[in-house]
């Protein structure tokens, strides 16, 4: 039978305190170690009871944080960057945005974890439901990049829609849900024909109307950068 891993947490960040909302939901039992709230003689004491460190970190943490505990060396060190590979530490990255608000456990579950190829998932989170895929470290990086631009980007482009709904054409906020909830509905049904508008219809009268509104605002090169993406992909 295989030893069940004796967890410990690194940091009380946003992403710690997900891991640590999971596990508690999980009921699986934890330690937790953070350098604003314990001493290092607290993660002595901490490696001495713990056979596997999580380190929910700072991507230019990681290393210099395990370098700095030599004493760590002999224990299953995993962290949970996107983009960073490194031979001190096993990378399994969660598939999923993560908010000041903590999430129900059936989100928790539904998170899939992207794992470096051939690191050994089943013999460090045993306990753990969710969904797993390997990924091979040559695509590590890409992979990275496309999460970014999917998510942080789009955010970006939603943010400046609900900011300039309410401060420039004093709309209502709640007046954009519909639309921001069709849209995302449209791409979890069928991603591949969920764009629509005047890109799609090549309606290069509306195109031109819409960068003629955003002269001097920088958005403009946005919306031209992804009329070139669209128009370089375009069946």
């Amino acid at each position: 039978m295989k030893q069940v891993p004796t967890y410990a947490i690194i940091g009380n960040g946003r992403l710690a305190r997900h891991l640590t909302h999971y596990f508690n939901l999980l009921k699986i039992p934890f330690l937790q170690w953070a350098r604003n709230t314990h001493s290092a003689a607290d993660l002595k004491i901490t490696a001495a009871q713990a056979s596997h460190f999580l380190l929910p970190i700072s991507d230019n943490a990681i290393e210099s944080f395990i370098q700095k505990h030599s004493f760590l060396k002999n224990k299953t060190l995993i962290h949970f960057s996107g983009s960073l590979i490194t031979p001190l530490a096993l990378g399994t990255h969660p598939l999923m945005t993560f908010s000041n608000d903590l999430y129900e456990l059936a989100t928790y579950t539904s998170i899939p974890f992207i794992y470096e190829e051939n690191t050994p998932w089943d013999d460090l989170f045993p306990q753990l439901p969710n969904p797993h895929y390997p990924l091979p470290l040559s695509l590590k990086p890409f992979y990275h990049t496309l999460c970014v631009m999917s998510n942080n980007f789009t955010t970006l482009l939603w943010q400046k829609f609900y900011q300039e709904l309410s401060q420039t054409l004093k709309l209502p906020i709640d007046a954009i849900h519909p639309y921001l909830h069709q849209t995302f509905k449209n791409l979890l049904n069928n991603p591949h024909s969920a764009l629509t508008g005047p890109l799609t219809r090549n309606d290069q009268f509306t195109i031109s109307s819409n960068l003629k509104t955003l002269e001097n605002d920088p958005f403009q090169n946005i919306y031209k950068a992804f009329l070139e993406g669209y128009n370089a992909i375009k069946p």
